[in-house]
Parts: structure tokens; sequence; C-alpha cells
């Protein structure tokens, strides 16, 4: 009996099913400036949120600060898991599958299932990214296709600008994924004063990430100012809204999911 555990937990040790005492996420406000920091070996971490959601089984979000020249940990695989890392500030080197890439402030990776991955502080200053990860009930099949496309990287200086009305998009992002039918994620960039659009509601959860200069998300008729490094998680069918409260342009990654 104690062969066949050892042998299930060599063979499968990162499918680790669901905590069921994880608590549901409801619709959230993280201030950067509130974010609790804890002193790593490597740098810092703040710990945003934790749990699951209405489409994820398990569901996480922190911040990793490198020092110069470090990393948090070696390559590593995900058997079941999907993760976004977005640079706040820095350059770092981001590796999938040998494949490196050097990266600064707003770019992204997406790492697969199945796909070793690591990162590191590769600049003469610290650098700060967001892991962003989940799980869901979809394990009968965690094998990249045509369809789902592979890990990808995205960075920042490639993405094109879309000059709007009202300020600006560039698009990350629109794609399905091992776990998901469907990842959209893209920057706006509002003009000063400008409101992207009045409170709605839509069926799918998202974030809303500010990168530079100050938002007022309005959920169900209570304003929120946030400043750049803040985050907004919002459940499906909550009456949301935002506008550039500050001084020049404001820029925030939205992404969404189902």
């Amino acid at each position: 009996m104690k062969l066949i555990l050892l042998l299930v937990v060599f063979l499968f040790p990162a499918l680790n099913f669901p905590d069921e005492n994880l608590e549901k996420i409801n619709t959230s406000v993280f201030d950067w400036k509130q974010l609790k920091v804890e002193k790593t070996k490597s740098g810092e971490r703040r710990q945003i949120l934790e749990g699951k959601t209405n489409v994820f089984d398990y569901f996480e979000i922190h911040v990793t600060t490198l020092s110069p020249g470090n990393a948090p940990h070696g390559s590593h695989v995900h058997a079941d898991m999907e993760e976004l890392i977005i640079v706040k500030e820095g350059l770092v080197e981001q590796n999938i599958n040998g494949n490196k890439k050097l990266l600064g402030p707003g770019s992204v990776v997406l790492a697969l299932p199945g796909d070793e991955h690591g990162i590191r502080n590769v600049g003469d200053t610290e650098a700060s990214y967001y892991i962003i990860r989940w799980k869901t009930s979809k394990r009968d099949n965690l094998v990249q296709t045509e369809t789902t496309g592979s890990s990808g990287f995205y960075n920042w200086d490639e993405i094109e600008f879309q000059s709007t009305t009202k300020g600006g998009k560039r698009q990350f992002m629109n794609r399905p994924t091992v776990l998901l039918e469907n990842l959209e994620m893209h920057v706006t960039t509002l003009n000063e004063g400008v409101t992207s659009h009045e409170e709605h509601v839509h069926s799918n959860e998202e974030i809303i990430l500010v990168l530079k200069g100050e938002v007022e998300e309005s959920i169900d008729g209570i304003l929120h100012r946030l400043g750049p490094g803040s985050l907004i998680f919002l459940t499906d069918n909550v009456p949301h809204g935002i506008k550039n409260v500050g001084k020049g342009q404001c820029e925030y990654f939205a992404f969404k999911w189902k």
C-alpha cells in the first residue's frame, strides 16, 4: 500500500484537487498603497487574493518583487494550472521551454499546462510582476492543440497602439487556452477627464489593473479612487464603470474569461 501511494505522488505531483474550504472571491478592490509587504529571500511579496470564483476552482494573485540578479525559484511546470505574468516594473528574463525573452513594464506572459517556465531579474533595479494563476474542473484533456494555441510572450513594445476618440487601446490577446474557452486581454488608454463607459454589467468575471495615472472605478454606485499598481476583481453581473480622474492620460489592463 505504501509503495502504491508513493508511486501516485511521484507520477502525479501537480494534480492537486481544489481545497473544499476555499472561500468564494467576491467583487473586491485592492489599493496598491494598502497591500501588505512581506520580505523574501529574493525580494518582496504582496499577496492580493486567493480563493475560488464562479469559473475557477482555484484562483490566486500576488506580486513578486525581485532584487537585481535574483529569481524566486528554478524553472518549473504546472500540470493542471495556467498562469499569467504581468511585468509591473524593471527588466526580467522569462524562459518558456528554453526560449528566453527580455521583457519590460507592461509585458505579459501566458504559461499553459505542461510548459516549463521560469523568470529572473536581469536589470540593475528591482523588478516587480503580477502572478495570476487558476485551475478549473476541466481535467480530462490538459493538452495544447492548434485550437488552444501555445504559451506565449506579449512584449509591450510589440503591441500595436490603436488610437480612439477617448484615447487608445492595445489588444494583447483574444484566444482560447487549455482551460478556458476564451481569454481576452487589452490595455485601455483614457485621456484626462474621460469616462470609458458608464456603469454596466456583463456575464463574465473581469479584472482591472491600473498601470498609469489615477482612475475612479464605480462599483454599484460606490466610487473607488485608485492609482498605479491597484487591482479590481469584478464578479459577473455587478454594475461597474471607470473614469480617468488624474492629470494626463491613464492606462489600465482589462481582462475577462469564459
